[in-house]
């Protein structure tokens, strides 16, 4: 499967599809090829039955990922503009992960910066080893976390978030658990095991709920009140007429454990 990706390693386990971003030696780097190719493993994640959650870590034991690969141009800039492209490439992952209808675990196997942090609070949950570091330190090289901004905005309080990105300081794993960056912080040895059991977690519930509890979510996010109970009475109805909610009906009038149709 992973020989389609150059840059990524994928491993579809059942529940979860794995996608490790397979940059060690480059600290995990993000490059537009990097960018291109998680949005289409994410697709792919989603149209592979049977899968329930998508994990997203990095290789090695350092780096979950260091952010974006920054390398000036002819004229000092890290952030030339293309003639005839608007979006950013990250904008792009950001689009595809806010639409994807899959809940997203972020395996946060080392230190996250800038991009890195990003990716972390653009999925649902995160799972991060105690000895992880991170920071959005671009305001000591002249630069400033723009593009990151809007998903660290959904996730830190404001005050906290403006520290992070004007003081430009390094924190730690239990730090960003304070912060709700983080979900779970536990020895690099229990990772794995940390996020399988939310992965079972979210696995025992309705696939078809949580498909489109994950979409609702995303989708009322920005919206004004009034709009997204608008949005949510509009949703539940074609929910309530899946197979899973007469399934999960069902079993809860029976006292038995669901199963789920999936439809």
């Amino acid at each position: 499967m992973s020989h389609e990706y150059s840059q990524l390693l994928l491993d579809n386990r059942g529940d979860a599809f794995h996608i490790t971003i397979n940059r060690a030696s480059e600290h995990n780097t993000m490059t537009d090829v990097v960018m291109q190719e998680l949005s289409a493993a994410f697709h792919l994640a989603e149209s592979t039955q049977g899968v329930r959650a998508i994990v997203l870590s990095g290789a090695g034991e350092r780096t979950f990922c260091a952010g974006g690969k920054l390398k000036p141009t002819a004229d000092g800039s890290p952030f030339a503009l293309e003639p005839g492209r608007f979006d950013n490439p990250v904008a792009e992952l950001f689009r595809t992960m806010d639409r994807c209808n899959l809940p997203i675990i972020a395996r946060v196997n080392g230190d996250a910066y800038g991009g890195g942090l990003g990716l972390i609070c653009a999925c649902d949950f995160a799972v991060a080893s105690d000895g992880a570091k991170f920071g959005t330190t671009e305001a000591k090289v002249g630069v400033f976390p723009l593009m990151i901004l809007p998903v660290l905005m959904r996730v830190i309080a404001r005050r906290r978030l403006l520290e992070m990105c004007f003081f430009a300081h390094r924190f730690t794993a239990l730090e960003a658990k304070e912060f709700d960056i983080i979900n779970e912080v536990v020895p690099l040895s229990e990772l794995d095991a940390a996020v399988q059991v939310m992965v079972d977690k979210l696995a025992a519930n309705s696939p078809v709920a949580l498909r489109m509890g994950r979409r609702a979510f995303s989708a009322v996010t920005d919206l004004s009140f009034s709009d997204a109970l608008n949005l949510a009475q509009a949703i539940l109805p074609i929910l309530s007429q899946s197979e899973d909610t007469k399934e999960g009906m069902k079993a809860f009038a029976e006292r038995r454990p669901p199963v789920w149709p999936g439809r």
